[in-house]
This record gives structure tokens, sequence and C-alpha cells, in this order.
């Protein structure tokens, strides 16, 4: 019993993920939850009171993804230009599903988000910021990187990049995101050579 609870949370969390990153956090209610899943509406307010619950939950299990990710490029002993490559493909994987990361679904609802969603959500904003930093700043150190910002200001750049490129892709349906991959990890390792990161 306990076994099929915890996989209905886990349901409960996948779906509400998946709507906020393709319709945004104000489109979808706990009916398009329900319906979907094929539960009554009182099943996910048992695990989920109030929306707000369900919206700062996925927050943090997008923090605690990105936490294994780090630990497990760690584990394998990943480079810089190797850690952000990692990254850079789940933006990817994001753009081949047509959704937005977190960051980019919620931002722009920001104002709109409660107290806890907002302060998850900019735990992790500053999470990855501060880890593309350090990354920028070791590969810098070591000559993977030669780009001549402020590590801190080349992550802010090409954070934003990414997130933004996310969102326009949603308005140009041809745009070569690959392009942008490329273009990024040109830009901070000077290899502007066609696919040469393409692996």
């Amino acid at each position: 019993m306990r076994k099929a609870m915890s996989v209905t949370r886990e349901n409960i969390l996948e779906l509400g993920e998946s709507l906020i990153r393709s319709k945004g956090y104000n489109a979808f209610s706990y009916l398009d939850i329900s319906s979907e899943l094929g539960i009554k509406n009182a099943a996910i307010h048992y695990y989920f009171p109030l929306k707000e619950n369900l919206g700062t939950s996925i927050v943090k299990t997008n923090i605690q993804r990105f936490e294994e990710m780090l630990e497990n490029m760690k584990s394998h002993g990943y480079d810089e230009l190797r850690q952000l490559e990692t990254f850079i493909k789940i933006y990817i994987k994001s753009h081949r599903e047509n959704k937005l990361c977190i960051m980019g679904s919620l931002g722009p609802e920001f104002n709109t988000l409660n107290d806890s969603t907002k302060a998850e959500l900019k735990r992790m904003t500053e999470m990855i910021l501060n880890w593309l930093t350090s990354v920028l700043e070791s590969g810098k150190q070591k000559k993977i990187f030669i780009f001549k910002e402020e590590p801190k200001n080349k992550a802010v750049v090409l954070l934003s990049c990414l997130i933004a490129s996310l969102q326009l892709a949603r308005i140009l349906d041809k745009l070569d995101y690959k392009s942008v991959y490329q273009t990024i990890i040109g830009e901070v390792t000077g290899d502007w050579r066609p696919g040469a990161r393409d692996k």
C-alpha cells in the first residue's frame, strides 16, 4: 500500500513538472493532473494540499536532480569542459521535448508564486550559477577555457542564453538548437570548427 502511495506521489510530481515546463505554472490545475492520471482531485490534495506545495516540491526535486548530476560527474572525474557539455545537454534534451527548463518556466511567473516556491527557485538558480562560475573559473585557470569576462559574469550570460534559447525555440520552430550548443562551447574554448564538439 505504501509503495502504491509513493508511486502516486511520484506520478503527480512528474506530471506536474511536465505541465509547468510545457504550459506554465498558472496554466494548469489539479483537474489536469487527475484527468491524466485517472485519479481523484482528493488524491492530489492528500499529497499536496495546495498547488504551492506541489510547485515547491517540484523545484526541490530539480535541485536534488542537479545535485545528483554533480555528484555523478565528480565520481566519474569529468573535467571542466565535460561538465559544461553535460549541463548544456540538459537543455538540448528539453528542446527535443519542446519544454522549457524550470527556471525558464517559473521565472516569468515569479511574482505570482508563493514565498516557499520563490525561495526554492532562487536557491536553485544561485546554486547553478555558483557551480557554473566555479567550473568556468577552474577551466580558465587550466587553460581549458579562454574567455575574457569574469567567470561570474560569463556564468550569468551562459545560463541566460540557455534559458532564453528554449523560449525562442518555441517561436522559431526551425531553430537549430545544436548550433546554439556549439556556439556556447566555441565561445568558451575558442574552438569554432563546425561540429568540433558534436559527439
